[in-house]
């Protein structure tokens, strides 16, 4: 799989937790240097437990070049050859996390992260 999902834990007062989605499946998020965070819109659904299963997101208009989704359209790639849904379909980013199921929807405030090269590197989902 070319993500990692990190999941925070659950809030004891909102039962609330947060979502990080690295398209750098081999860097945690703490060792990310982070260079731009954009606001944007997610769709999500969670499995009964909690767990993330799919979100989507639209990339704002400035950020839909090739250097930008460079990430993406690399874990795109990879997914058809190992059956891990990540697509791109302008202007829409949708992620599948293999294993989970969703039983919930939710739509909720996210940040997009943007290394120095310019490129999306994660989504993280508060």
């Amino acid at each position: 799989m070319n993500i990692r999902v990190e999941r925070s834990e659950v809030n004891p007062e909102d039962g609330r937790c947060q979502y990080y989605v690295s398209l750098q499946p081999h860097v945690r998020r703490d060792d990310v240097d982070v260079q731009i965070r954009i606001p944007v819109e997610v769709a999500l659904s969670v499995s009964e437990t909690g767990d993330l299963a799919d979100l989507s997101f639209e990339v704002p208009k400035k950020y839909r070049t090739q250097q930008a989704l460079s990430l993406i359209s690399r874990a795109g790639k990879a997914a058809r050859e190992t059956q891990a849904p990540v697509s791109y379909v302008d202007p829409r980013v949708f992620i599948s996390v293999p294993g989970f199921n969703g039983d919930a929807v939710f739509k909720a405030a996210a940040n997009l992260e943007l290394d120095a090269a310019g490129r999306i590197i994660g989504v993280e989902v508060h």
